[in-house]
């Protein structure tokens, strides 16, 4: 910690994007919290968690006089002397619902006031049936199993919900691919119907920037994986034979 300058750190704080929960509690077991919270340009912050009260998973509980509420479709609003009073010439009513801050966020409150995000409303999937996903919330899940490194939710005009799961230390290790099967099975348990991880695949984790697999801050490309992994998608929902490309582990879950 003293090679690192964090033993003059009264509080870590993170934002401004998405936390992988497995790396937040890896720096816990050094003895190092790591606190992280929410806002957005036009409300600039509005939850944190708290020095004693940091509950990974969440960004915290609101900040005083900031009020939160969760829309029918799931998206955040929010009321707070930090909230914008408009945008530069245009009508103060846009980006408002009847006196809320519309963030464009999906997510919800737990049972002890902690905001919890799933991610962007934009990026919800909508399958065959009409069922709308947040990929963000299944893919946070997935990426805090142990063995996994990336992960890509499919399931837009698709009859159920597919997973690409990339793991470097599965290769050639099939203990750590019962581990992967493992997790989703328990992660499952606790999805709705809609929302379960029908079938997945494993590959080896060569993602990188210079293929345009990822931005130069490591997040996924996600049109440039679909045309690039195409095949592997479509034998996700069909008899294709792909049996000429490497993949570690195809997936099934038994479910009713």
């Amino acid at each position: 910690m003293r090679k690192a300058g964090l033993d003059y750190c009264a509080q870590l704080i993170v934002g401004s994007a998405p936390s992988n929960r497995k790396l937040l509690f890896s720096f816990r077991d050094l003895g190092i919290e790591v606190h992280d919270a929410y806002g957005l340009t036009e409300a600039p912050l509005v939850t944190i968690n708290r020095l004693g009260r940091n509950h990974i998973g969440s960004v915290g509980q609101p900040l005083p006089k900031t009020k939160l509420k969760i829309a029918d479709d799931g998206e955040l609003l929010v009321k707070g002397p930090q909230v914008m009073q408009g945008y530069h010439n245009e009508e103060k009513t846009n980006g408002f619902v009847k006196g809320w801050l519309a963030t464009g966020d999906l997510g919800k409150v737990d049972n002890n006031g902690n905001l919890v995000i799933y991610g962007r409303k934009k990026e919800v999937i909508a399958t065959s049936y009409g069922k709308m996903i947040s990929p963000f919330k299944i893919e946070s899940m997935l990426k805090g199993l142990e063995v996994v490194d990336e992960v890509l939710l499919i399931g837009e005009e698709k009859p159920f919900v597919s997973a690409l799961i990339w793991s470097a230390q599965s290769e050639k290790n099939l203990d750590k691919i019962k581990l992967i099967e493992k997790g989703i099975v328990e992660i499952n348990n606790n999805l709705s119907r809609a929302e379960k991880v029908r079938v997945w695949v494993v590959l080896r984790n060569d993602l990188s920037v210079e293929k345009g697999d990822l931005t130069a801050n490591f997040k996924l490309k996600r049109y440039n994986i679909y045309s690039r992994f195409s095949r592997i998608i479509d034998s996700l929902y069909s008899s294709q034979d792909i049996s000429d490309i490497r993949i570690l582990s195809f997936g099934r879950s038994k479910i009713d």
